[in-house]
């Protein structure tokens, strides 16, 4: 599936009358779909840099981030078996901004 897709669903999700429940849903159908950690993570980055902090939903991206991170932030809810590291982030963005 391409990343056009991935953006269209999580829009779909964010707008939907419960953005928390459809945005967890969102991550853990594109996870399962074999979207790597680093990926969604990154994703759903793109729409917190992208949405304003007075949009109702705004909170419901970064709680879902924390899922998608894991570690202690995510409390037992982790999406992924592993905690992802600042370092992969940063080494992720730098790939990306590179490939562009």
């Amino acid at each position: 599936m391409s990343r056009s897709e991935h953006v269209r669903r999580f829009e779909l999700a964010l707008g939907s009358k419960a953005p928390a429940a459809e945005l967890r849903r969102l991550a853990v159908s594109l996870r399962d779909e074999g979207v790597s950690q680093i990926e969604l993570y990154a994703l759903f980055e793109q729409f917190l840099i992208a949405t304003s902090g007075d949009d109702p939903a705004y909170d419901t991206i970064p709680d879902t981030m924390d899922l998608i991170y894991g570690g202690p932030l995510a409390k037992g809810r982790a999406l992924f078996e592993t905690e992802l590291t600042n370092d992969q982030i940063d080494e992720y963005r730098k790939r990306t901004i590179m490939d562009r």
